[in-house]
């Protein structure tokens, strides 16, 4: 699949799910603060090139990562629960296949080695490597949760950061494809983290979590990436000599082709753009203000006159697209709730409107993971203000001692209020998207026993009973 369908897909949305019970225990800042950290360091890296390391992984390992066997063995350990994996044991699970990937996070440059591809060959370019990378991060987690069960922490921040560190390089990886992918990586790290703090003695992370840098994951270079892609296609569009019959044809046949397998997956009716075209182009009042706009925005007059009336409503087409992509792409530097605040994405129409970056949907997937790491934050400043010696939860936020985060999806504090014991915690949902689960924000707290008391019983999740 290219890089640029793999970008166009949107997922239907479930019903609405029903806020998130977490019960953890009081805990105190570590001493030093930044004990534990959850990217690497300086004082950690090594001269290198990650990409090479990430990929490695695969090379003498084959066998774990994509035999029925491996395959078969993982999605077993992806849905058992804390406990059933402690038994499980898990020691040294992945071996070599995932001390590579350890290695690789730990070095100081990325570099993909794809850069050239993706300003020759355009929208058809193949990204193989980025199936078995989320293979790898599936692998990396099943390991950190097993780690979570046995109790051991440290081993467990020390794979948190191979994840976020692997999340964080895709994003220096030019497709917004490979930017979708280390979103996801960093929430199967960050789904582990809520709940390595709800288990006994676990440490606090309020200030490892304060110390993620923010985004983790970038969005312009893939996206630039993605804009390259396009040009590249773009580039057949003649504007300074009139094309052929059999060249417009050409073209139109292959992104007519690929706007509809777009369609296709995105789950949307076909569009015979190809018939909307001819019409467009036999329609002398279309034709006539085209061909005033190509002139208007630089185009020679006299050029703009040899064209066929398919070649300037095609380059007319081009224009607009050019325009409402740039619109998009600005929102680039904007936060989420000022891209929610303003009006709906800019559009176009023509052979283009099903090509245009998906800026705000993948802004919103960035700012969801921002969202549950401020989330996961305020359940740690939570603990913060219990262990204090109060052993209780506190009726406000102003009351916590410590920072914490706005809702990124709206700029202004989380709602909480402490009812009966529990804290209801909750956070907005992205513009659209209020009743898709997806982006569920809603946690109810309570507090379990302190630090070395016997655990509650727990569900799957390490959610109390």
């Amino acid at each position: 699949m290219t890089a640029l369908l793999l970008l166009s897909v949107t997922l239907s949305a479930p019903p609405a799910a029903p806020p998130t019970a977490v019960a953890v225990r009081p805990a105190a800042a570590p001493k030093p603060a930044l004990k534990y950290q959850l990217l690497p360091e300086v004082r950690e890296l090594k001269p290198g090139n990650a990409a090479q390391w990430y990929l490695r992984c695969f090379m003498e390992q084959r066998q774990f990562f994509f035999s029925k066997e491996g395959v078969a063995q993982r999605t077993r350990y992806q849905s058992m629960t804390l406990k059933e994996l402690r038994e499980e044991g898990l020691q040294n699970y992945g071996g070599s296949a995932l001390t590579q990937a350890d290695w690789g996070a730990r070095l100081e440059t990325v570099d993909w080695q794809v850069l050239d591809r993706v300003q020759t060959e355009g929208p058809d370019l193949r990204l193989p490597e980025l199936e078995p990378l989320h293979r790898l991060a599936v692998s990396l987690q099943i390991r950190l949760r097993g780690e979570i069960a046995r109790g051991d922490f440290d081993d467990a921040v020390r794979t948190t950061k191979t994840m976020t560190a692997l999340a964080r390089h895709l994003g220096e990886y030019p497709t917004a494809a490979a930017a979708r992918l280390g979103l996801k990586v960093a929430n199967l790290a960050l789904d582990a983290l809520w709940e390595l703090v709800q288990q006994p003695n676990a440490p606090n992370l309020y200030w490892a979590l304060t110390d993620l840098p923010a985004p983790l994951v970038d969005l312009r270079r893939g996206l630039q990436g993605d804009r390259a892609l396009a040009d590249s296609e773009l580039k057949l569009f003649r504007d300074d000599r009139a094309m052929t019959g059999a060249e417009t044809d050409e073209i139109v046949g292959r992104l007519s082709g690929r706007a509809g397998y777009i369609r296709q997956r995105a789950g949307l009716p076909p569009h015979d753009l190809r018939t909307a075209l001819t019409a467009r182009a036999q329609d002398a009042g279309t034709v006539r203000a085209a061909r005033a706009r190509l002139i208007e925005a630089g185009a020679g007059q006299f050029a703009v006159g040899t064209f066929s009336d398919v070649q300037v409503v095609l380059l007319d087409d081009k224009r607009e697209y050019e325009i409402a992509r740039d619109d998009r792409l600005k929102q680039l530097g904007l936060k989420a709730w000022e891209i929610d605040a303003r009006a709906t994405d800019a559009r176009c129409n023509g052979l283009f409107a099903d090509l245009l970056p998906r800026v705000t949907e993948l802004r919103h997937e960035q700012a969801r993971f921002e969202q549950r790491v401020a989330l996961l934050r305020h359940v740690e400043a939570l603990r913060l203000f219990a262990a204090t010696g109060s052993g209780a939860l506190p009726v406000s936020l102003t009351e916590v001692g410590v920072p914490v985060p706005d809702d990124p999806f709206t700029g202004k504090p989380f709602a909480y209020t402490l009812s009966g014991g529990v804290a209801q915690l909750r956070g907005a949902a992205p513009k659209g998207e209020e009743k898709n689960p997806h982006f569920a924000a809603a946690f109810d707290v309570t507090l379990g026993s302190p630090e070395g008391a016997r655990p509650p019983a727990t569900t799957r999740d390490g959610v109390k009973k």
